[in-house]
């Protein structure tokens, strides 16, 4: 056999990379360096964040209630900062605002390992975090057109959600309990100091995201008129009805989603009766949720259009929900069943049959989500002028985070009162109706022109 033939039959290696569908895009050095950026910088915001929480929610009760207020606060900048952080990203070098944003993070992380981990300070560490946050989501999102093609953005989004999800498991599953169940919050906190300088090192080295010179007099100018152009993006998104339906989508299955957050203390306590800090690992299997649905996004792309397949997706992730409002009788049912015969009364007790049930639906859920998340950014950066993606997608966190307010609030105080399943359906019922009135708006508005072709 000559080398050339073994060349041939060589098989070929398994690359994690085809998870997303392909790791070509990893081979442009702007997307490498703002993936894994991205990587290293959600990976100790997850951590801190989770930790912060159990911190507030503590071991005693009024879990709901405790969790519902610490998540307020992390949401409340919103309401001041979220049009101006959209303006300054759509002016400013994106490389340079990640950069001060992760390197103000590690700043913050200083603070906590200097300081005790008493309540206010848990709140207040958690409103300087939320801070920065609104000035580094919009310029992740808007950042991606510049570093890829227009045909890349689809995987391009999907290879990012693939990063999002390994640092939810790094940032969630990993770090906290490894040091909240041994050493302490401490040590957690100097590790996610060193992770936001990282990702400040590979931020900074992403020459293709804007000129070094910043226009200081139009920036500034800029932030004065801050109503006016983002009154401007928010205009031009409502023309293009597939676009403003996508973010109005994503808004609300965010809301959905940090809702379920919220729940999730009360929850683990009442109804799969497990510690809070340990609730990851019951969720943590929804990680073959999101892999499957950055796997197949692509595939659904060409066999559906981007509108419907939002729609399908937001229609699972509200039913995925329902099904774990209805996690006790249907563990109920399973515990129950014993079709072979073999087990007396069936395969799984009380506690083991709600996990199985929540595995399931959680699993379902992190695919819808996925789903809908990339193909909902993709059909922005593909609709929207890159000169205004950092305004829309700042608007997207200042409807997900103002529009969530109200129900978190509502979800924790209920929480505690008629227990989490009712609550759960609820909200659920409530989004899908909101989901309907905007569709129902949008479509009642005249629309001028097709923007099927972004300028």
């Amino acid at each position: 056999m000559t080398v050339e033939e073994t060349t041939k039959t060589k098989p070929r290696s398994w690359r994690w990379e085809s998870l997303t569908g392909g790791g070509a895009i990893l081979q442009e050095d702007g997307f490498r360096r703002l993936w894994m950026g991205r990587v290293a910088a959600h990976s100790a915001l997850n951590a801190v964040l989770f930790t912060l929480l159990v911190l507030a929610v503590g071991e005693g009760s009024g879990a709901g209630i405790k969790s519902a207020l610490f998540i307020t606060a992390y949401l409340l900048p919103t309401a001041t900062l979220g049009t101006i952080s959209g303006v300054l990203v759509d002016r400013l070098p994106k490389n340079l605002v990640l950069t001060g944003v992760n390197l103000a993070r590690m700043g913050l992380m200083i603070v906590l390992l200097m300081s005790s981990t008493q309540l206010w300070i848990v709140y207040a560490i958690a409103l300087l975090v939320a801070v920065t946050s609104q000035l580094a989501s919009p310029a992740e999102a808007a950042a991606l057109p510049q570093v890829v093609r227009r045909d890349q953005l689809t995987l391009a989004n999907s290879t990012n959600n693939f990063g999002a999800l390994v640092s939810q498991v790094v940032g969630f599953a990993v770090l906290p309990p490894m040091f909240l169940n041994t050493v302490g919050a401490r040590p957690l906190f100097f590790v996610a100091a060193v992770l936001f300088g990282v990702s400040a090192v590979f931020f900074l080295g992403i020459r293709s995201l804007g000129p070094r010179r910043v226009n200081i007099d139009d920036t500034i100018g800029a932030v004065r008129d801050v109503r006016k152009h983002f009154a401007e993006s928010w205009e031009r998104l409502s023309r293009d009805l597939m676009a403003y339906m996508s973010v109005i989508i994503l808004v609300l299955a965010s809301t959905a989603t940090l809702v379920a957050v919220t729940l999730m203390p009360r929850f683990a306590q009442d109804t799969l009766d497990i510690p809070v800090r340990n609730a990851i690992f019951v969720f943590l299997p929804a990680a073959v949720g999101v892999v499957a649905g950055l796997r197949l996004v692509q595939w659904l792309e060409r066999r559906l259009a981007q509108g419907w397949l939002i729609g399908a997706g937001f229609v699972l992730l509200v039913s995925s929900f329902a099904g774990l409002a209805l996690t006790e009788p249907l563990a109920d049912v399973l515990e129950s069943g014993n079709p072979l015969g073999f087990f007396d009364p069936g395969p799984f007790g009380d506690t083991s049959a709600r996990i199985v049930v929540t595995i399931m639906f959680s699993t379902i859920a992190a695919f819808s989500f996925s789903v809908l998340g990339v193909a909902s950014r993709s059909l922005v950066n593909q609709r929207i002028p890159l000169e205004m993606q950092g305004r829309v997608f700042a608007a997207q966190v200042v409807l997900t985070n103002l529009a969530s307010i109200p129900p978190i609030l509502l979800a924790g105080l209920l929480s505690e009162l008629l227990g989490v399943e009712p609550v759960m359906f609820f909200t659920m019922l409530i989004l899908l109706g909101a989901a309907a009135w905007a569709l129902a708006r949008a479509l009642s508005r005249p629309q001028p022109m097709d923007y099927a072709e972004a300028s």
